[in-house]
Formats: structure tokens, C-alpha cells, sequence
């Protein structure tokens, strides 16, 4: 009897200029393994991060991730043992969420030994999870852009050299997003569309300085970190500890600060300036992911 697990990385969406279009992996990872089973039984376990956050059974993200697959093939293992452990914080930002739907439809797929081919698992993957930023290049991996065709995504790994992000989340349960303007004044938006291709460039070249003054522009920008509590003074305590520059990803309550070195130090100053306003925080250094999703297949006992 054949057992899947499947790694995906976190991912970091809606950053500066960039607007729903890109997407960039990152080495924390939101692991499952599914193996099918002798009697009828679903059986889903959690750990990590979130664990217990989600209902079990048919109405976990994993779970109704493989049922797209199972649905549209109508075939299905007897009963399944799923076990999840996840190090992406849920509701973060970083895509934990879109992460797990998109882990279900990678592993159903494999039990019923691949009939959808990559491209038509992105392709589902985008319309189940309604965000392809993330599903995209939790597959994918590295930095990745997509457009439409019509209902069709068209997407695109995109040039990169990679480097250490630091990444802080508030632990707290009252974040909410702002919602995306109907409206945008022309001049906005002419500024973020100057920008993205440049920080693109910059992203190929791993040119920090050159991110960091393109990531200031951003129609969201303002809202996002209006919503952060203390977003102002943690990002003051990261530049005089060293970091060039900040932003925030899928809008929030994800901070992301960008350093040529010291990283340990900043983050340390970073967590001390979340507890100092009294508000809990798990701070990261991350290198990128550039592989995306990791398959392997084991004979279960």
C-alpha cells in the first residue's frame, strides 16, 4: 500500500507594488502524509502550528483538497489516514491556508497515480484555493507571476537570486485585513506598475537596496500597516538594529524585513520590541525556497 507525503513552502504574496501577481517561497514548510487504509475510516491528524484550529475529518483544507481530485474522477481509496504537520503560522499571511488544499490536491492525485499533469494540478489548485499567488508558487517555488486567459492562469517562475528574509508575525487572534479598494487614483496605480518590473530586476539580481526603495510604493501599502499594531516602532527598532527596509505579506499581519547580514541580531530586536508593547510574536529567518512542492512515495507497512 503506497504512502505520500508532500512538503510545501510558506509563501509571501501581495508585497509592495506587487499586487496579487507575485509570489515568493519561503523555507518554512506545512508537511502531510497520506496513506490509504484497509477499512472505510478517515482519519486526519494535526500538529504544529494551528493544530486543532480546523475540524477534522471531511472539513479539514487537506481533506477537501483531495476530494476535488477523488470527485472528478469518481475513485477513491477505501479510507484514508491523513497526518498534517504545519510550521506556517495560520492566518498570517504566508499562506498556510492555500497551502493546505493545495497539499490535499497533490497527494490525491499521486494515490490515483497522476492522472492530472502538473499544469492541470496548478490549474485546480488555483481555482479551489481562489488565490494562485500562493498556490502557484507553493508548487512551483522561488519568485513566480501569473496571469488569465480567460479562466485560465498563466504563470511563470521568474529569475532570482536568492537571500535571507526576516519574517515576524503577531501571535494574536484580532487581526483583520483590509479589503482592496474598488477605486484607485490613476496615479497610484501608475506608481506601483513603475515599480514592479524594477523590483522584479532586483529580485534577479538579489539587489537589497533596490528592493527595499521599490517595496515603498504599494497601493495597500498604508491600510496593511495601519491594521499592524505597533508596526511603526517595530520597524524603527529593525533599522537602527540594522534591516533596509520592511513590508508585509497577503496583507498582513506578516512583517518581512530585509538585512545584507546580522539577521539573528535584528530578529532578536525585533521579538524585544513585539514584547515591549505587549503584543506576542514568533520571529524567523528564512532563506527562499526554490524547489516547491517535494514529493515522495514510500510502501506503507
Amino acid at each position: 500500500m503506497r504512502k505520500i507525503k508532500i512538503r510545501l513552502p510558506a509563501t509571501m504574496t501581495d508585497f509592495g507594488p506587487n499586487l496579487r501577481t507575485l509570489g515568493l517561497a519561503l523555507s518554512l514548510y506545512t508537511q502531510v502524509e497520506i496513506t490509504p487504509r484497509d477499512d472505510d475510516n478517515l482519519i486526519v491528524e494535526t500538529s504544529g502550528e494551528g493544530a486543532g484550529s480546523y475540524a477534522l475529518g471531511l472539513r479539514h483544507p487537506v481533506v477537501l483538497g483531495m476530494m476535488r481530485i477523488f470527485q472528478a474522477f469518481e475513485r477513491a481509496p477505501k479510507g484514508i489516514t491523513v497526518r498534517i504537520h504545519n510550521d506556517i503560522p495560520l492566518n498570517s499571511g504566508l499562506g498556510a491556508e492555500q497551502a493546505f488544499m493545495t497539499a490535499g490536491i497533490i497527494g490525491a492525485n499521486n494515490l490515483l497515480e497522476n492522472p492530472y499533469d502538473r499544469s492541470q494540478l496548478i490549474q485546480l489548485a488555483a481555482t479551489a484555493t481562489k488565490r494562485p499567488d500562493h498556490s502557484v508558487t507553493a508548487i512551483i517555488g522561488g519568485l513566480t507571476a501569473h496571469s488569465y486567459d480567460g479562466a485560465q492562469v498563466l504563470y511563470r517562475s521568474l529569475a532570482l537570486a536568492p537571500f535571507k528574509l526576516i519574517v515576524a508575525v503577531r501571535m494574536d487572534d484580532h487581526y483583520e485585513r483590509p479589503k482592496m479598494p474598488e477605486r484607485v487614483s490613476m496615479a497610484d496605480m501608475l506608481e506601483s506598475l513603475h515599480s514592479l518590473p524594477i523590483l522584479m530586476e532586483a529580485f534577479s539580481e538579489g539587489n537589497l537596496h533596490t528592493i527595499a526603495a521599490t517595496l515603498r510604493s504599494g497601493i495597500m501599502n498604508d491600510a496593511v500597516q495601519r491594521r499592524i499594531g505597533g508596526f511603526a516602532h517595530v520597524a524603527e527598532v529593525a533599522r537602527l538594529a540594522g534591516s533596509i527596509g520592511v513590508t508585509t505579506s497577503g496583507g498582513g499581519p506578516a512583517m518581512v524585513f530585509l538585512a545584507h547580514d546580522y539577521h539573528d541580531r535584528i530578529a532578536e530586536a525585533i521579538e524585544i520590541a513585539f514584547e515591549n508593547i505587549q503584543i506576542p510574536a514568533r520571529v524567523m529567518v528564512l532563506p527562499m525556497d526554490t524547489q516547491g512542492v517535494v514529493i515522495s512515495m514510500m510502501q506503507s507497512a
